[in-house]
């Protein structure tokens, strides 16, 4: 049972892409029906929210750390009285990473915890 409701989208944003999974091409691959499940996953995969926000530092202009800085600032000031981590990314360097706070504070700790 998915937790969040199906996408709603534009009816023009959701006929190109249904045109986009039940191309002849896609459609001869495999079937219809499954060209229609993959469909109706996409649309359930859209409507979850991601689990980090990821923000890419141009290093010409500033330094990760002044950024992540700069970051850390802004989320105490719009969240006070919460801790919000700006994680830096494990493989790209010029990468930050902001879990993303669910429906509850332990829905997020559990994305911590990785790193």
């Amino acid at each position: 049972m998915p937790i969040f409701p199906k996408i709603s989208l534009r009816p023009e944003v959701e006929n190109y892409l249904k045109e986009s999974f039940m191309n002849k091409e896609v459609v001869s691959a495999s079937s219809k029906q499954e060209a229609e499940r993959k469909f109706e996953a996409l649309l359930i995969h859209l409507s979850h929210p991601p689990s980090f926000t990821t923000v890419r530092v141009n290093t010409h202009l500033a330094s990760v750390e002044y950024v992540r800085g700069l970051l850390l600032e802004e989320l105490q000031k719009q969240f006070s009285g919460f801790s919000i981590p700006v994680l830096r990314h494990p493989a790209l360097p010029d990468v930050l990473l902001i879990p993303v706070t669910g429906p509850s504070y332990e829905s997020w700790r559990c994305y911590f915890r990785i790193f």
